[in-house]
């Protein structure tokens, strides 16, 4: 089912309701405020209603000490009891993606662009070197852009371990010498603008796609000066600790700092120096460091060891081109390259490495997969989760929100009713870094079916509802859709039922057994990736071995996902199968090729197989790809995520030992291994076969038929090298406004987020709220288009942060900057505000995160909500939130600014609310005024929220005699249903006094005929107290009297 928001033409008032919430512990009270701002967690671009800070913080993550929004909804629920929160992500520039390339303009980042530097501009990479053609002069880098490099080795899996062999990779492949190695990638490191990354070495020469020195001898220790470039494509391996050395050329050295442009690393993540341990993995630090590690795959040195075996050219028997003096010690195995197709670009067979301008995605698993019948198994369904953009940060128990989640399938039970056919089964939600010993379960779904009629039919007992804004569409024709028919149950998840599953088409004996292939990297065949050396017979200038020149460029892939192999323990005669251990993908690191099951770490090439990579090409080669079986190998590029490094996963790899009653023998599961590569033959004499669904029959089968699967994907479409941009902090939204050309402007994926966002919050139809606020955001690119979106909504109204200025008249960007209130006060003024649904205040404040208990400096809208709660707790909407009682602000702990008397007479000429606080008081809010210009009872915010109140409370009313006759008696019953409403408001001195006129002197003939009623209310508001003045006389006793 699929549902959108249409554009309404015909009469009535019409509002939507979108339940995203789950389970929750309280039902919304009133009508919410409304907040825009950043989260760890929950749906993007979908505002979501709450009734309790606990219900917000299980979707959207508790605070955190640095974003503003969840730090004003806490404040709005010390008094209320209904917000609406819409969250916001990358999403570039909020059209539709390219139809050629799939990109979307302004979204995500270009590895090796030009980043915005300290000025806050685009500009060129400091920390590089440049040199003018023909000259030794260095300049600013001119011009050079980097890319992303595939790092890794030739590896070859030792004796006992078959982690290669398993997936297709090490086998014999012919030509002058078998090829006994497998081009095995590593890592994943980008490079800056200005900067190349090379290896040391004596392998390729120059004109061979290396670069070197010149002399075709780079050795290690040379630094990558501007004289440079040095280093190779491929370089040298110590192979007794798989130490190799990285060249960043053009990086200019900081070694005493902690950046050296020569870097000397190992491949054995055992060691101290293990590239993971000693590569900068911060985005923010890329020009500092001179490069970035993406992502690496750990592999531990006991199932492989590095070898030119069968790879490096005869020439040289033992395989080894050292560096001067250390011959035999070294060989020529490891090798870093790029995409094939040039920077920032793709062919019809190579994909685009550097381009993830993408706006942000989901993480799910791989579809998961029935028994195989006729041929394969059926695809019945997949788990999506419910956080949108990067899976939540959070992995130890001890920090607060929601986690990294995988997913666990087991109970697997076939019926033996004679009614029904259909199975059951129980899915696991884990903490994706816990070990099968000792499982972290969050969530439990138990005794599921997929029988579509049941009551435990997995998409009604989960939910399979997906609500998100389509943005690809035309601007004018984004929507907010809901897919699916089930609401969502879970905290973590939903489900997304395949086509054959929604439709009934899938067998009643089929059961979830496996799972296709995770997505992998496309970086194999003739077209993805560079290549090295040249063909033909080994020379000294060439050192491979016949056609294994392209052993690099054509055959280099991501380790095998790691799979259980067995679920025994121990060593021979001493092993013992352990009831605790799933099949499927295995979190615990390997660390031994005879017992794959010892206790350890987690792997962390976990967040390797589940990081996002660009996939968005409609046509061509992605950087990632899956969930396509059955596409077709490509010149050698493997597509297929199954046949990929025989990556399908399924229960009926498994080969078991049978018992005498044909099934799976319950006592022997110690014997039971996984074939990765499937095709088990039957072996009547050992009684060896493959697992199959009838084996569930024996109940001490079951306990062992259970495997995990991995969740993969989920990016936040956000510029990772620039932290206010990744932050949606209100400088970026400045920069994109002051370096447009560059920057994107009104495009900019800060201010075309957050518009995006108000264009969501001033819907009518979809969302109901009395306030808005955007906490921190003070650009009038942004705050302009909100006050115009809420003047248009008629029923709320927006309270403002407004920009800093300093003594200089500068936009305040940082705490470093000293404010001056004149400044701030003038510049604001020039903005020419006039608008009564808008309020503005002034300084920012200091509170307490309730969370991680430290002092943070919050703009004031935060605080200046939580005063607007306390007003309608303790009186009502139409009372001044300000003053000693209802504009206490009891959490702050002080004002950025002290403000003195000729301070606050000047910010509340210019219609800005001071927050300031007197001797023996907190501080509080002082003053109420609106943005309109005019003087009028409109330009005090109690008046236009007590007109507020007074429209909804009439439009409840007018709704409920939309189509009754248009004559006399219903004019009068109008009347007499609004009177009650206002004589109501002013008992509770919010007007003075009112009229209603609604009769045949407001609604004519001419109404009448156009099926219209008309009335008029008249209001005097009661007016505040403001301005109080007393004088004190002093008198004598003998004219006391007169006085």
């Amino acid at each position: 089912m699929t549902t959108e928001f249409p554009t309404y033409a015909s009469p009535g008032v019409t509002t939507s309701e979108i339940d995203l919430s789950g389970p929750s512990s309280a039902m919304p009270v009133g009508v919410p405020a409304g907040v825009v701002g950043t989260a760890d967690e929950g749906p993007a671009f979908v505002p979501v209603t709450i009734g309790t800070y606990d219900d917000f913080a299980r979707i959207f993550g508790p605070t955190d000490g640095v974003k503003f929004g969840p730090l004003a909804v806490n404040q709005w629920f010390r008094n209320a009891q209904s917000c609406t929160y819409l969250r916001v992500l990358g999403v570039g520039d909020g059209k539709k993606r390219s139809t050629d390339t799939g990109a979307v303009t302004n979204a995500g980042f270009v590895i090796g662009n030009e980043l915005i530097q300290e000025n806050g501009l685009v500009g060129t990479n400091k920390k590089a070197y440049s040199v003018k053609a023909g000259t030794t002069t260095t300049t600013a880098q001119d011009g050079l852009l980097g890319r992303t490099f595939f790092l890794g080795a030739f590896h070859s899996q030792s004796l006992g371990s078959t982690i290669f062999s398993d997936a297709g990779l090490q086998s014999a492949v012919g030509g002058d010498s078998p090829l006994t190695g497998s081009s095995i990638i590593r890592a994943i490191v980008m490079a800056p603008s200005g900067v190349t990354l090379s290896l040391s070495g004596n392998n390729v020469r120059g004109s061979e796609g290396g670069i070197d020195d010149g002399a075709n001898n780079p050795v290690a220790g040379i630094a990558a000066t501007v004289a440079g470039p040095y280093g190779a494509c491929t370089g040298s391996v110590n192979i007794s600790n798989q130490e190799f050395v990285m060249i960043l050329n053009g990086h200019i050295n900081a070694a005493s700092a902690g950046a050296p442009n020569v870097i000397t690393a190992s491949f054995d993540m055992s060691a101290p120096n293990y590239l993971a341990n000693v590569f900068n993995s911060d985005p923010l630090e890329i020009q500092t460091k001179g490069h970035l590690l993406y992502s690496h795959y750990d592999i531990h040195p006991d199932l492989y060891t590095l070898t030119g075996s069968g790879i490096l050219s005869g020439a040289h028997e033992d395989w080894t081109h050292g560096l001067p003096g250390q011959d035999g010690s070294l060989q020529d195995v490891a090798f870093i390259v790029s995409g094939a197709a040039g920077r920032n670009s793709f062919s019809s067979l190579s994909p685009n490495y550097e381009s993830f301008q993408n706006r942000f995605t989901i993480a799910a698993t791989p579809w998961i997969t029935s028994q195989n019948m006729g041929g394969s198994g059926h695809k019945l369904f997949r788990v999506h989760s419910v956080d949108d953009g990067v899976q939540p940060r959070r992995t130890t128990t001890t920090e607060p929100g929601r986690r990294r989640v995988k997913i666990s399938i087991e109970g697997l039970k076939r019926n033996s009713s004679t009614t029904s056919d259909y199975g059951t089964f129980d899915l696991l939600v884990r903490d994706f870094a816990d070990n099968d010993r000792e499982p972290v379960v969050l969530e439990q779904f138990r005794g599921l079916s997929l029988d579509p009629g049941s009551d435990r039919f997995i998409a009604r007992v989960i939910g399979d509802q997906n609500t998100y804004y389509d943005f690809d569409k035309n601007p004018t024709s984004q929507r907010i859709v809901v897919d699916g028919d089930f609401p969502v149950k879970s905290n973590f998840i939903r489900v997304e039922q395949s086509v054959n599953l929604k439709a009934g088409q899938v067998p009643a004996v089929a059961l979830p057994v496996g799972c296709q292939g995770p997505s992998h990297l496309i970086t194999s065949g003739s077209g993805p990736l560079t290549t090295i050396g040249d063909p033909g017979t080994p020379t000294s200038g060439s050192n491979f071995w016949g056609t294994s020149w392209e052993f690099v460029g054509k055959r280099s892939v991501e380790p095998p996902i790691p799979y259980r192999q067995s679920v025994a323990i121990g060593t021979d005669p001493n092993k013992l199968p352990l009831t605790a251990l799933y099949w499927g993908v295995q979190w615990t690191q390997k660390t031994s090729a005879t017992q794959p099951n010892k206790p350890g770490v987690m792997d962390a090439s976990m967040f390797a197989y589940s990081k996002y990579y660009s996939d968005f090409h409609p046509s061509n080669f992605n950087f990632a790809e899956g969930a396509n079986v059955g596409k077709a190998t490509t010149n050698g590029t493997v597509r297929d995520c199954n046949i990929f490094n025989n990556n399908e996963f399924s229960l009926e790899k498994i080969r078991v030992v049978t018992g005498s009653d044909g099934l799976a023998n319950q006592d022997m599961w110690v014997s039971a291994s996984y074939q990765r590569p499937g095709n088990i033959t039957v072996d009547s004499a050992n009684k060896y076969r493959a697992w199959k669904v009838a084996d569930l029959d024996n109940v001490g089968n079951r306990k062992y038929s259970k495997f995990n699967i991995l969740m993969q994907g989920g990016s936040d479409g956000t510029d990772l090298f620039n932290e206010d941009r990744m932050l949606f902090k209100n400088a970026a939204a400045k920069r994109e406004m002051d370096d447009s050309t560059n920057q994107g402007g009104l495009n900019g994926s800060t201010v075309a987020s957050f518009r995006k966002a108000v264009d969501i919050m001033g819907e009518k139809s979809d969302v109901d709220i009395k306030l808005l606020v955007i906490p921190g955001i003070r650009h009038s690119a942004i705050t302009d288009y909100a006050i115009d979106a809420i003047e248009n909504r008629f029923d709320a109204m927006y309270i403002m942060d407004i920009e800093e200025r300093d003594t200089v008249n500068t936009v305040v960007t940082s705490s470093v900057q000293e404010i001056d209130v004149t400044n701030t006060v003038s510049s604001f003024l020039n903005r020419g505000l006039d608008s009564s649904f808008a309020a503005a205040y002034f300084p920012d404040v200091i509170m307490t995160d309730p969370t991680t208990i430290t002092n943070v400096r919050v703009p004031p809208s935060v605080a200046v909500l939580g005063a607007f709660a306390l007003n309608d707790a303790i009186g009502f909407p139409w009372f001044a939130p300000a003053g000693f009682t209802r504009g206490a602000l009891s959490d702050v702990l002080f004002s950025t600014v002290s403000l003195n008397k000729e301070n606050m007479d000047d910010l509340y000429e210019a219609d800005i609310n001071p927050i300031t606080s007197f001797p023996g008081s907190g501080l509080m809010v002082f003053g109420q005024k609106t943005l309109l210009a005019a003087q009028s009872s409109l330009d005090r915010v109690n008046v236009r929220r007590l007109l507020i109140n007074i429209r909804r409370s009439v439009r409840t009313i007018a709704n409920s005699i939309l189509f009754e006759p248009n004559r006399e008696e219903t004019l009068a019953k109008f009347s007499s249903l609004v009177n009650p409403i206002l004589q109501s408001i002013q008992e509770k001195q919010g007007v003075e006094r009112f009229k209603v006129i609604i009769d045949t002197t407001t609604t004519t003939q001419a109404d009448v005929e156009n099926n219209t009623l008309r009335g008029k209310i008249f209001l005097q508001p009661t007016r505040t107290a403001e301005f109080i003045s007393l004088d004190f006389v002093v008198a004598n006793a003998s004219n006391f009297e007169n006085v």
